[in-house]
């Protein structure tokens, strides 16, 4: 047992003084490799720090040695491998103190390769060094480099890469270059994204003195497109729609470029005009165009562009789901029939629907009869009509057939003084009416139909012994139906959502409008003038709420909700389409608005 004992010290004596030894042989070999360096045999010099990365085990000595055969490899002019070697020695020796300088020189390295990332990575690393002398170096080879070489498109990378501490560093001189290249727009944008991802107090304040004066400069240069038609077709609702823009602008207490073009009323002029534009220009936001088809046209290449667009009265439905960027002032015939069914179900619990057998009128059908489902209320049926038919007796037939089945199973039990299915008479008591004279009572009918069948419609649901409420929308025309002789018969107490050039004097900022108009212009205000003041109102109210980009104006509309404005209430869906609309009520042939 002692002889054991006194072996294991003896071999680890051996062991102990053969690695002192070598340690030592090392040591010899890193200062011979010292010495050829300093006498400029640089390759000499390689070989013998390159031996002690390999055979030594002693960290300090081995970090040296990889260090001086990195910069040997640079005195060489080798400078592909000298810039791996030192890439190396920082990942290895990260906690050193030369693994700054090894960045400094592998900075260097890279910025002759071109490589301008890694170039930029060397130097934000460099600037965590201690040595006053060496962050000074960084800063400035840093600061000229992402100022002058490293691709704008570069910088979220390097931010990636880098300590966060030198994160405000890299992300002034990016917005600095986005404001040199005059891209305010996303410098802003990417402004915000920064202040959310930085921490340190003092570069928040680095990024937010940027941002100041990016804001500064987009509220003193802002441009709002107007594309309308002044010539073609519909030049007179362009110029209605451009008063009412212009008046709203006229108000506002900054300077505002308000960019006018002509679009002609043609979906391929409108086209070639915006793509034009936002070639040369990328203003705030675009208002306009006035119709469906122009619309189409120009919202898909707003979208491309990202550039918010507001259509003032273009109605068609789905337009606003061409791009997020697009939003409708109108409602869509299909939107006005689920925002009347809203209305309607606070006070209804049945109903009954009579539509165009079309795209139109199926899609305004099945908007109210969700939002009944939706309410838990009843429809009773619904029933589609071909375009030009005129007895419309066999689908009211069908339509009232189900109450007709219940008065079937207890008409017994009604009352006789009940007149929906009894007649009585002074002299002779009550008798039971024959079965197709029952009286039928649906709370709500809705008829989207087109202005040519309203007239034909509405005489024949009190014919057929139907007592309801006619609710309207799409081609209910107000105007007109109350010159209609037929028609106006039928209109007291119908509940519609109006026609899209119907003046409604009772919304909220109506008059104050129509006098700031007359005094502008010296005659009344048309409803697409209103549009058009209320589209201007919207994006004026965007930039008093610092919505000075693109991205943040469509944020901005994106979060309208029960606007009232001079042409009626607005509120923007997910997809930047209307859901509002003004509802009527017929009081006789006069009209009053009732939601």
């Amino acid at each position: 047992m002692i002889i054991r004992k006194v072996l294991t010290a003896i071999i680890l004596s051996i062991i102990f003084s053969f690695a002192f030894g070598q340690h030592q042989v090392l040591v010899g070999t890193y200062d011979a490799g010292e010495q050829v360096f300093a006498a400029g045999s640089y390759s000499d010099a390689h070989s013998y720090f390159a031996q002690v990365v390999v055979q030594s085990s002693d960290k300090d000595l081995r970090a040296r040695a990889m260090y001086m055969k990195a910069l040997s490899s640079y005195k060489l002019g080798d400078y592909t491998n000298a810039a791996n070697e030192f890439e190396e020695f920082e990942r290895i020796f990260a906690d050193h103190p030369l693994a700054y300088r090894a960045a400094l020189y592998a900075g260097s390295l890279f910025f002759f390769d071109e490589s301008y990332l890694n170039c930029s990575q060397q130097y934000a690393f460099a600037l965590l060094s201690n040595n006053p002398r060496e962050q000074r170096i960084a800063q400035e080879a840093l600061e000229n480099i992402l100022w002058g070489y490293l691709p704008i498109e570069h910088f979220p990378a390097l931010l990636d890469r880098v300590d966060r501490s030198v994160e405000g560093i890299i992300g002034a001189l990016w917005l600095r270059r986005f404001q040199y290249d005059g891209d305010y727009a996303r410098a802003l944008r990417e402004g915000q994204k920064l202040l959310q991802r930085i921490y340190e107090a003092q570069d928040k304040r680095k990024i937010q003195e940027e941002l100041s004066k990016v804001e500064d400069y987009l509220k003193k240069n802002l441009i709002v497109a107007v594309i309308v038609p002044q010539t073609g077709d519909y030049a007179r609702y362009g110029r209605e729609i451009l008063n009412g823009v212009n008046l709203a602008f006229g108000s506002l207490p900054q300077d505002v470029e308000l960019k006018i073009l002509d679009s002609g009323g043609d979906p391929l002029t409108t086209a070639k005009v915006v793509d034009e534009l936002l070639r040369k220009t990328i203003p705030l936001c675009i208002i306009g165009p006035i119709t469906s088809n122009e619309t189409v046209a120009a919202g898909a290449i707003a979208g491309t562009y990202k550039v918010p667009l507001i259509t003032p009265s273009a109605s068609r439905n789905g337009i606003a789901e061409l791009s997020p960027y697009v939003f409708q002032l109108v409602a869509s015939p299909v939107k006005a029939s689920a925002y009347l069914a809203s209305f309607a179900c606070d006070s209804m619990d049945t109903f009954a629907i009579l539509a165009p057998d079309d795209e139109l009128g199926r899609g305004c059908a099945m908007a109210f009869a969700r939002l009944v489902a939706e309410n838990e209320k009843h429809l009773l049926g619904a029933q589609f009509y071909p375009q030009g038919n005129i007895d419309f007796s066999e689908m009211l037939n069908i339509i009232k057939e189900p109450v007709l089945q219940f008065y079937d199973n207890s008409w017994r039990a009604i009352d006789t003084f009940d007149t929906a299915i009894y007649e009585c008479f002074s002299d002779s008591g009550c008798f039971l009416r024959p079965r197709e004279e029952w009286q039928v009572h649906i709370d709500g009918f809705f008829v989207p139909g087109y202005y040519d069948d309203i007239g034909v419609i509405l005489p024949q649901i009190p014919f057929m012994y139907i007592n309801t409420t006619v609710l309207g929308a799409n081609g209910w025309i107000v105007n007109d139906l109350r010159k209609d002789k037929q028609a106006r018969k039928y209109l007291d107490s119908c509940i519609i959502a109006p026609d899209d050039f119907y003046v409604c004097e009772e919304n909220t900022d109506w008059d104050s409008f129509e006098r700031a108009y007359k005094r502008e212009f010296g005659g009344s205000p048309s409803r697409m003038a209103s549009l058009g003041y209320d589209a201007a109102k919207l994006a004026i109210m965007g930039i008093g709420k610092n919505a000075v980009t693109q991205e943040l104006m469509r944020d901005y509309l994106s979060g309208i909700h029960d606007y009232e404005g001079a042409s009626g209430p607005v509120t923007f869906d997910e997809n930047g389409a209307n859901t509002s609309t003004n509802i009527l009520r017929f009081d006789g042939s006069e009209v009053i608005k009732v939601w």
